[in-house]
């Protein structure tokens, strides 16, 4: 009998992720490359092409801790095995005989991954950055309204490397974004954003090639930017800015800190997290806690308008109790 993994990876990747999910091309890019390795690591460890009964449980835990050895950390495990969990989930529907394998397969727990803080840029570090691009070329006009476009909208960098033309609405000063798991968004821009966009839409941007027509940034090449395009420029004028600005080399900055500076910067200017939520396009408000939780300095404001119960302030506290440890003790502090 043929081995159908060839023919269910086939049906997964085309007819469930593509056209029956609608997954983007980036989810499904990911979800690709989780099975490269996986294939990859089977063949090496099995000296033999795979099969859909060698990919069980046992495989899927050693190609997980494989991942680890060679320096992935606990986010990207969790990412290329709910790809795996996402495929046997579908194969356990659709293959019946192979129900017992995907449900130890979907059995294999998530590994609890260290959430680091976003950090953001003051308003002192935000202006160092976006002095950085040469105005006086057309790269560095289109690289400033990229900076600015980027921090106004909180937008991300596939966000900015998809933008259209067809997305703004220059009279009405909004630019309706189609963001992440294909939902829109419309957000306002700064008159200072349109005069940007316009100076560069109209003096500075180069005539496309056919695959980028329609978009607002064009590349070097004439052709479209990727993400990772994106992301170049920003670490490009991040480093520029640390050299003025040294308190930007302390951090550890990305493309995404423009997305949360733009997140705390509204927080800071006493605006609903409800309406930070929309302004970001995220799906719930869990999400956009995780952008705000990390504004120490707003903390810090807050807990100096309420101040210490004064019993706790007046109390003369001795500078050394008694300890009575026992084990239950240790075991409630534990």
């Amino acid at each position: 009998m043929n081995d159908p993994l060839n023919r269910c990876l086939r049906e997964f990747f085309v007819v469930y992720l593509r056209r029956q999910r609608a997954l983007s091309p980036n989810t499904i890019k990911s979800y690709r490359d989780a099975f490269k390795f996986l294939l990859a690591f089977t063949a090496r460890r099995n000296k033999t092409v795979p099969t859909l009964r060698n990919l069980d449980a046992k495989t899927i835990l050693a190609f997980l801790c494989d991942a680890e050895e060679r320096g992935n950390g606990a986010h990207t495990r969790n990412q290329r095995l709910a790809a795996i969990q996402s495929f046997f989930k579908y194969l356990g529907i659709h293959r019946p005989a192979f129900k017992r394998q995907a449900e130890l397969v979907r059995a294999i727990p998530m590994k609890r991954a260290l959430v680091k803080a976003v950090e953001s840029l003051t308003r002192g570090e935000l202006e160092a950055l976006l002095a950085q691009p040469r105005i006086d070329t057309a790269d560095g006009v289109r690289d400033l309204a990229i900076l600015t476009f980027l921090y106004n909208t909180g937008a991300r960098a596939q966000e900015a490397a998809d933008a259209r033309l067809c997305w703004f609405d220059f009279p009405q000063k909004t630019v309706d974004i189609l963001g992440k798991g294909s939902k829109r968004r419309i957000t306002p821009l700064w008159p200072a954003t349109i005069r940007l966009l316009q100076l560069y839409c109209d003096r500075h941007r180069r005539k496309p090639a056919t695959d980028a027509s329609g978009l607002l940034f064009i590349n070097q090449r004439c052709g479209p930017f990727t993400r990772f395009g994106i992301r170049a420029i920003v670490k490009k004028y991040l480093r520029l800015a640390s050299a003025s600005c040294p308190s930007l080399a302390k951090k550890r900055l990305s493309t995404h800190s423009l997305r949360h500076t733009c997140a705390v910067h509204l927080l800071e200017s006493r605006v609903d997290p409800n309406v930070i939520k929309s302004w970001l396009g995220h799906a719930s408000i869990s999400s956009t806690s995780r952008y705000l939780d990390t504004d120490l300095n707003h903390k810090r404001r807050i807990l100096e308008k309420f101040g210490p119960p004064s019993y706790v302030e007046s109390s003369s506290l001795p500078e050394k109790a008694e300890t009575t440890d026992t084990l239950l003790d240790w075991l409630r502090a534990l």
